[in-house]
């Protein structure tokens, strides 16, 4: 079960204004983000390298999904915490990517 909330663009800002002007407040508490995934638009993206593996979970000892060729396009669906994997949709397959693998379609 994930854990981790996804924020939008709109959402994030939210909170860092409200964070903001909470902490001009001496009374007010201080505000607490931990881990937050960055939802995004479905952005695209291809796969830079030779190849890239589409895994189960963010990390290189998980199953591999499949093995996706240079070009192929993914549709990026959330970047994780600390940059370093997309949870992303290729070929009718959802799994994660490392980003170092992936750029700009």
């Amino acid at each position: 079960m994930k854990t981790i909330a996804s924020l939008t663009a709109a959402a994030i800002t939210a909170l860092m204004l409200t964070t903001a002007a909470e902490a001009a407040s001496p009374q007010a508490p201080a505000a607490t983000v931990t881990s937050v995934a960055v939802q995004t638009a479905d952005t695209a993206m291809v796969v830079s390298h030779g190849y890239a593996h589409l895994r189960k979970d963010p990390n290189t000892k998980s199953p591999i999904l499949a093995t996706l060729k240079k070009g192929t396009k993914v549709d990026v669906i959330e970047k994780m915490p600390g940059g370093k994997w997309a949870h992303v949709k290729a070929n009718n397959q959802e799994g994660y990517v490392a980003l170092s693998l992936l750029k700009a379609a």
